[in-house]
Order: C-alpha cells, then sequence, then structure tokens
C-alpha cells in the first residue's frame, strides 16, 4: 500500500481528506502549501500564532532544519507532526524516548513475524473512560508510544488501545510541539471509516486557538533528505530483527566470498570453434579455374553438379535426356518446359564447343540458377 501521504492523493493512504478538513477548519484563505525545508521558509515577519502541520512516514532533519524548528516554536508558534519514525535529534533535544513496535517496516519487508491485519485503534486521552469513543479501522495494529518524556513539559493528549502515549504535546519556549506516532490516522482510509473524522476534529481543538497561518507540509512526506543515507541505517539498526538480519547477511556474505577464494576454478581457455572453409575452399578453386581459362573443366564441374542437384531434389534419372525427362523436370521445378528444352540445348552446344567464351560460361551459370532456386 502506498503510504505517500499527499494532501492531493484521494487513494487510501493519501491525506486528500485531511487536508480539506484542515482548511475547513481554518480560514482556507490563511493555509498555505510548503514544498521547501524548514531551514529555507520565511517566518521572520509573522510572528508568533502560526501552525505548521507534517505528516510523513518519517521525519528525518538536517541540524540546521531541527534548529529553526525549535526556534520557531519557541517563539509561541504551534508544529504539529505525525510520522512513524521521528528524527533522533529533535527527540534527544526534547528528551523524549519512543518505542517503535517496527510493525510497518517489518511488512514492507515481507518479514514472517510482522503482525497481521485486524481490527485496531486509538483514542483522546480524555475518552478513556469506559464507553467512551475509540476510533478504529482494519489495519496494522498501531502500537508505538512514548516510554520516557519529560512530564513537567509534556502533556498526553492520545493513547493506544493499550492505553499507551502515541501523541503529546510538548511545551518548548512560549510554543508548543505536538507529536504523533501513527500517521495513518490521518489518511484517507482512516477518516473516512465509520465517524473517524471525529479523531481528527479534536486534535485540531487542541491547536485552533487564534492561528494566523496555517502551513501544510509537501516537503518532508516525499522523502527528500540530503542526510537520508546515514539516518536510514541508523534507523535500520534501531530494530533487532532488521539488525540481526543485516548482521546475519553481512556475515554471510564474507564466509561466501572466502569459501569462494578456496573453491576457485582454474581459468578455462576459450576454445576458437572450427571454421567451415569449405565455401572458401570452393571460391578460390573457382578462381584458380577462370585464372587458367579453362572454361571447358568449369562447364564440366558446373554440369556434373547440376546433374547430381536434380537426382537428390527431383529424383529423376539424369542418365538419359529425352522429352519426357524435359516435362518430369519442368513439372516438379515448376519451370516453362521451354526454359528447360533450351538449357540443356545449351548446354550440349558448350560441351561440343571447341572454344568457351566468359560471356557463354555467365550464360550457363544464369541459366542453371533458376533450378537452384526452386
Amino acid at each position: 500500500m502506498n503510504r505517500n501521504f499527499s494532501m492531493m492523493n484521494k487513494n487510501p493512504m493519501g491525506t486528500y481528506t485531511a487536508y480539506q478538513m484542515l482548511k475547513h477548519q481554518f480560514n482556507s484563505y490563511y493555509v498555505y502549501d510548503s514544498k521547501k525545508q524548514f531551514s529555507k521558509m520565511e517566518f521572520g515577519y509573522e510572528g508568533s500564532r502560526n501552525l505548521y502541520f507534517i505528516v510523513a512516514e518519517e521525519l528525518l532533519l538536517e541540524q540546521k532544519d531541527m534548529e529553526e524548528i525549535l526556534e520557531y516554536v519557541s517563539k509561541g508558534n504551534r508544529l504539529f507532526i505525525a510520522s512513524s519514525y521521528l528524527d533522533e535529534k529533535l527527540l534527544d533535544t526534547l528528551h523524549i524516548k519512543p518505542k517503535y513496535n517496527g510493525n510497518f517496516l517489518l511488512m514492507s519487508l515481507d518479514v514472517k513475524n510482522a503482525d497481521e491485519m485486524r481490527r485496531t485503534s486509538i483514542q483522546m486521552k480524555d475518552s478513556t473512560l469506559p464507553g467512551n469513543k475509540q476510533y478504529g479501522f482494519f489495519y496494522y495494529p498501531l502500537l508505538d508510544y512514548f516510554k520516557n518524556f519529560d512530564s513537567s513539559a509534556t502533556t498526553i493528549l492520545g493513547l493506544t488501545e493499550r492505553n499507551k502515549p502515541n501523541f503529546i504535546a510538548v511545551k518548548y519556549g512560549d510554543g508548543l510541539l505536538y507529536l504523533h506516532l501513527h500517521p495513518e490516522a490521518f489518511s484517507n482510509y482512516f477518516l473516512l471509516k465509520e465517524k473517524n473524522h471525529e479523531y481528527f476534529e479534536k486534535v485540531l481543538s487542541y491547536m485552533n486557538s487564534d492561528r494566523k497561518r496555517v502551513y501544510w507540509d509537501d516537503y518532508y512526506r516525499r522523502g527528500l533528505y540530503p542526510e537520508r543515507s546515514f539516518s536510514s541505517f541508523q534507523v535500520f539498526m534501531k530494530y533487532p530483527p532488521l539488525k540481526w538480519a543485516l548482521l546475519i547477511s553481512i556475515f554471510a556474505l564474507l564466509l561466501f566470498v572466502l569459501m569462494g577464494i578456496k573453491r576457485r576454478q582454474r581459468v578455462i581457455p576459450v576454445t576458437i570453434p572450427n571454421v567451415n572453409s569449405s565455401v572458401s575452399f570452393a571460391e578460390t578453386i573457382g578462381r584458380l579455374y577462370l585464372q587458367k581459362k579453362d572454361h571447358h573443366n568449369i562447364v564440366h564441374k558446373m554440369v556434373t553438379y547440376f546433374l547430381e542437384k536434380i537426382r537428390t531434389k527431383y529424383y529423376l534419372n539424369t542418365s538419359t535426356i529425352n522429352a519426357e525427362f524435359i516435362s518430369s523436370l519442368s513439372r516438379k521445378s515448376g519451370l516453362p518446359e521451354t526454359d528447360v528444352k533450351s538449357t540443356f540445348q545449351y548446354i550440349q552446344q558448350l560441351q561440343e564447343a571447341s572454344k568457351i567464351s566468359d560471356a557463354e560460361l555467365m550464360e550457363l551459370h544464369y541459366r542453371l540458377l533458376p533450378f537452384f532456386k526452386t
């Protein structure tokens, strides 16, 4: 399933519904699409009371982007991030430690111990009393949660089905940073299921306090990270099953190389295939006869080869050349009887001639050629 979380995408894992709800919740005139990384945005003239909204598969930041994000929040702005994996530098700065179930990564790599799809749910913190609202859908279990955080600066806003915090608000300077570990909760698939749109409305209610400008990110959800390769390796090593799979693969590759060195086969010399030189030989002999002007000999060999061809191809006895023979050869070769008769008359003429010219030799060649094409 393509989890691109695009605001223009109406597929199950797009965020078209969430984006439209955001524009409806706030004045659509103040909602902007951001296609730049955070450090290249210009917020200087806007001051505080703004909101920046990010929904992405994973959030990996450059150092400068992280610093700009924290400065933006500290000025009284609010920033919402929903991502299956949050940048470690950002979490370390905020003294937050998440517990990733790793189910999506295992599922995407087709690992057999990934959880199977079933009905899973999430809830707001204020709905944990018996009988209160849980919002669910049929998907892989949403079990990631924040296990360590500064309780003096952090408020729990949402929970998993196991009552573990998956949505928190962190006080930083004069602003708030909202962190959510399940971007699937903002997909079309989730929000259009039953009354799950109420969940997003409740999420927005925490940050809808007279915002001047609202930005919907379209940069980080596309995975445009200059340092992605290094950070992705860190993510890979973070999950024990994937870490051991990587280490075992490396060990197996090294073992294969070492075994290959011991069992290396001697180089097999290239054998040059035999060349069929019969055609070249025939051409050489033919040029030799032509140079000696022994046209009688050439005619004799051409006629001998011609008669042999008639015997093997048309199954005719060439010992007697008569009207019956010419008629049979005409029927089998498909050539006119007059042409067949004139060919044999020309052969007889050359055999009886005392001298044969080059032109007569070529004429014989052209007369015999049709019998080899049929």
